[in-house]
């Protein structure tokens, strides 16, 4: 990727973690498959936290990538079919995701080992915490749909980050870069927790 392209892409992310939690019920809009994505999206805390276990996973040495995005899917997945229309469980959901951004996130900087095991178990609940959307579907259906959208972007952000992991493994510098990346999802969760940053607005 040449240095010029990033910054489209930059601009992006940084848009879509600016965009306040209120406009979620403007997204609900969109209906089905594509209000579960954009609920995934749209809060700071949920993203991060899947890309900061990618990290961490993607620096051990035993790794189960496959197993790691399928298990983090099918807990998104379950999590936003379970939660349905309960908003309430969704907001108290939040506290929880933080917390584990800034474990998982910091597990990530420092490099700490863990068996496939212990990746998957994180998997299983960074994917429960990331589909806690409260997706706010009348119909079973229409909440399924939203739930596959939840799954698949939670997901995607876990591939893509495990493929970022393999790509920058050949230099030093650049896992460091990720390291520090890492490092920056536990230091928002950190300042989240201690309600000095706004955007992890949990409205």
């Amino acid at each position: 990727m040449r240095p010029g392209s990033r910054i489209p892409l930059v601009i992006v992310v940084a848009a879509v973690f600016a965009t306040p939690a209120h406009a979620h019920a403007e997204f609900a809009a969109l209906g089905g498959f594509w209000s579960g994505v954009v609920h995934f999206l749209t809060g700071f805390e949920r993203p991060s936290l899947v890309v900061a276990l990618a990290i961490w996973a993607g620096a051990q040495t035993q790794r189960a990538d496959a197993a790691l995005v399928a298990v983090v899917a099918l807990g998104a997945f379950a999590s936003a079919l379970a939660m349905g229309q309960r908003g309430e469980d969704a907001h108290s959901a939040f506290a929880p995701a933080v917390v584990a951004l800034a474990l998982v996130g910091g597990a990530g900087a420092v490099g700490v080992r863990a068996d496939a095991r212990t990746l998957l178990l994180a998997a299983a609940g960074c994917g429960a915490l990331a589909g806690a959307v409260g997706v706010a579907e009348e119909t079973i259906s229409d909440r399924a749909l939203a739930a596959i959208g939840v799954s698949l972007a939670a997901a995607a952000a876990a591939a893509y980050g495990l493929v970022a992991a393999s790509f920058v493994a050949p230099w030093r510098h650049a896992r460091v870069g990720l390291r520090l990346c890492a490092a920056a999802g536990a230091i928002a969760a950190a300042f989240c927790a201690l309600g000095h940053s706004s955007i992890c607005a949990s409205g």
